[in-house]
């Protein structure tokens, strides 16, 4: 038996419109920390009802993919996305940060298309999140899915921690 999971999600601090103007708040780095098998994964979650994400500065901030990459560069360290696709099944998708900026780069025109998907400029789309990402299956209890995070996580340390597979490292500048 496989001993239990450290998680932590970090709560976002709520500032009221009439405020906002006047105080200031640090930004979390991402949602959330997740450390099992002596991997540590910093995770930014997004839910969406739509059919892909919005790169939209609004929707994806550009200090998340920042403070992303950086963790990245950690050993034993897996960062990226966990998109999930709330109206599509509740399609759930692990996308590791590497691969989301490369997909951004490719989406912007600033290297070229290898995808089989459709590459959309403004989104990363459930159908790319199932070419490049890995899925957390689940399943619906009576309200509430189950996620089986576990073999997630062994996915990912198998993909992307693999010494004789090591992941091509986008530089942050």
């Amino acid at each position: 038996m496989k001993p239990k999971m450290f998680f932590l999600r970090i709560k976002d601090t709520f500032i009221p419109p009439d405020l906002r103007a006047r105080v200031r708040v640090t930004k979390n780095k991402y949602d959330c920390l997740l450390f099992d098998q002596g991997y540590l994964l910093t995770l930014e979650l997004k839910s969406t009802g739509n059919k892909s994400v919005s790169f939209d500065e609004k929707i994806i901030k550009q200090h998340q993919i920042d403070n992303l990459l950086e963790a990245s560069t950690y050993e034993n360290t897996i960062s990226g996305f966990l998109f999930n696709f709330r109206e599509y099944d509740n399609k759930t998708y692990f996308v590791h940060i590497q691969d989301f900026v490369k997909y951004q780069h490719t989406a912007q025109g600033k290297s070229s298309h290898t995808y089989k998907s459709k590459v959309n400029k403004s989104s990363i789309s459930l159908d790319i999140c199932e070419e490049i990402g890995i899925e957390l299956k689940n399943y619906l209890k009576k309200k509430n899915y189950h996620y089986h995070v576990r073999i997630m996580i062994d996915e990912a340390i198998k993909k992307y921690c693999d010494k004789d597979n090591p992941v091509e490292r986008i530089v942050v500048v």
